[in-house]
């Protein structure tokens, strides 16, 4: 009988319980301090390459440079932004931005596209020619569906014209992967990044690699992850991750919850919005008390750094 490397037990786990950071074998890879560690570090640098050049079939990348994630929004009042991985190719200088997205957010893809704007404008120099940037990508691994699951996994937008769908420009790309459309390993032809969807997805439902995820990238993927193998104070940390997210998500639902019903009862779009807004400030005052980093607070709820700063 071949083996899905499903744990029973961890399978039930999947919201954010305390005992899933227990009875888990492999550590949720989609939170940050996870992703970082096998897609940001300088040691790990070969997981990130392999990821992007399944992302861009027939893309071959030699070698990386990590760059600040951390960007200044120069207008007076305007709002910094923090990404989860930032690289740069070392041959060709094309950036690529890959971000991870738990909870759903609908309005993540405007937040995609307000990243992009940093990533074009930190690559022009002063005496620059406007026109020799090299591309960007915003690389998005998203832990919920905006399509039906039939639709796919992988959706990639660029700037087209509308009756011709002639391209405009290649400076600008923006893939969206949605995890949980990824299919079972066992489906004919899956090829291997839709297997890392998959992977990626369910890392803490696994009791051990399953069959179907071979080859070296995936061994290193649940090498990393494996919870035993953590350093007593990295395990500490993520074991306050996974406590601190479920506090967080069960403040999420709530928020969602108060907001649509406080819209139904005005009867319209606009009560809803407020409702949200309202209990995402709620939210971001309830985890800013917990301790949650500023970072993560901004980044989970929508509100502006300086008004989470201001609680």
């Amino acid at each position: 009988m071949k083996s899905t490397g499903v744990n029973p037990g961890a399978a039930r786990l999947q919201k954010g319980e305390v005992s899933e950071v227990v009875l888990s074998r492999y550590a949720n890879v989609l939170t940050d301090m996870v992703f970082k560690k096998i897609f940001g570090s300088e040691q790990n640098k070969d997981m990130l390459i392999t990821l992007i050049e399944e992302v861009l079939p027939g893309r071959k990348i030699s070698t990386i440079e990590y760059a600040n994630t951390v960007h200044t929004n120069e207008l007076p009042e305007g709002r910094d932004s923090v990404f989860d991985v930032e690289c740069t190719d070392a041959v060709t200088g094309e950036r690529f931005d890959v971000e991870i997205q738990r909870e759903k957010m609908p309005w993540y893809r405007e937040r995609a596209l307000f990243y992009s704007a940093f990533m074009i404008r930190d690559q022009l120099k002063s005496g620059s020619v406007y026109y020799e940037y090299p591309p960007v990508y915003v690389i998005s691994l998203l832990d919920y569906s905006y399509h039906k699951k039939e639709a796919g996994f992988q959706f990639r937008y660029d700037l087209q014209e509308r009756g011709t769908h002639e391209r405009m420009t290649d400076r600008l790309n923006f893939i969206f992967l949605e995890l949980p459309n990824a299919r079972p390993l066992d489906t004919a032809g899956i090829g291997m990044l839709e297997k890392t969807c998959y992977a990626l997805h369910n890392m803490t439902a696994f009791d051990n690699r399953p069959a179907g995820l071979e080859g070296k990238f995936f061994e290193k993927l649940f090498k990393l992850a494996e919870i035993a193998k953590f350093a007593p104070e990295e395990r500490k940390n993520y074991e306050k991750t996974m406590l601190t997210e479920r506090d967080k998500r069960d403040l999420l639902l709530y928020a969602r919850e108060q907001g649509i019903e406080e819209g139904i009862e005005k009867g319209f779009e606009k009560g809803i919005e407020q409702g949200i807004e309202k209990k995402a400030i709620e939210d971001a005052r309830n985890l800013r008390a917990l301790g949650v980093d500023t970072d993560i607070i901004v980044k989970a709820t929508g509100v502006d750094r300086e008004v989470v700063e201001a609680l």
